[in-house]
């Protein structure tokens, strides 16, 4: 049965690269719907396509069925990230009926008033001049490759897609301790703007809770979580994930405690 929202936030789809989970994410705009569309930057890999592109007809579908939404009266709102930051160059433009921006300020129908934004311009406030950053980067882009090919192997064999990169990320201190530090940064920048809440993606970890009064949220990714977060009709926030062909409604993913 199709959902219909008042808005919608997606991001971090990697479109070009193999980890795309493009057929999920068909099959979730095929159920859910939205008066309003946040593309929350990373749908295209600029970065990854660099080295190996690989844009086949599904992520081309993707694109085609965002564009169609424009078209037929979905407002589509594209914030570049970090990994397609070439479109910042294209700030204040349309591309094919969809505005391209910077960040955006969205006022919930409950009248909560949220910063949109990818959540890469945290990262230097994070790093505080360390190496965290790229090594993060680096294991990612390892761990994803890996995962591309174990879940290949396990599809032949009919088993279940396994998220490799994100139960090893997870479990590392450094990793975790670094998703802490990225919520609390994010809250404080809302707070900094005045304002009641943020929405983001970059770190694929989807969640959704208040940090001191501030709203957090993540939308999380179409990688490894397959989730979006949703605004119901009277202002609700809810995360949506796409999973055994359906869409189930949450709140948060809990990080593992840290060891002492």
């Amino acid at each position: 049965m199709t959902q219909n929202y008042r808005s919608l936030w997606l991001s971090d789809v990697h479109l070009g690269t193999r980890a795309s989970r493009a057929a999920e994410l068909l099959n979730f705009l095929a159920e859910v719907k939205a008066d309003r569309i946040y593309l929350v930057g990373d749908i295209v890999d600029l970065a990854r396509m660099k080295s190996k592109p690989r844009f086949c007809d599904l992520h081309m579908r993707v694109v085609s069925e965002l564009v169609r939404l424009a078209g037929s009266g979905t407002e589509i709102l594209y914030i570049p990230g970090n990994h397609d930051c070439e479109f910042r160059s294209l700030v204040g433009n349309d591309i094919l009926g969809v505005p391209i921006l910077m960040e955006a300020v969205h006022e919930t129908a409950s009248g909560e008033r949220l910063l949109v934004t990818h959540g890469d311009l945290l990262d230097g406030r994070i790093r505080q001049g360390t190496n965290l950053e790229r090594f993060g980067a680096a294991a990612y882009f390892l761990l994803s490759e890996t995962e591309v090919l174990v879940n290949k192997w396990r599809k032949s064999f009919g088993q279940d897609y396994v998220s490799i990169s994100m139960s090893i990320i997870h479990r590392l201190k450094g990793a975790r301790e670094y998703i802490r530090r990225f919520e609390r940064f994010a809250a404080e920048l809302a707070r900094e703007r005045g304002l009641d809440g943020i929405v983001c993606g970059h770190i694929h970890r989807p969640n959704l809770r208040r940090l001191d009064g501030i709203l957090y949220a993540n939308d999380g990714d179409w990688v490894d979580h397959q989730t979006a977060l949703g605004e119901t009709r009277d202002g609700e926030l809810q995360l949506l994930t796409w999973q055994n062909d359906e869409v189930s409604v949450g709140t948060r993913y809990e990080l593992e405690p840290l060891a002492a």
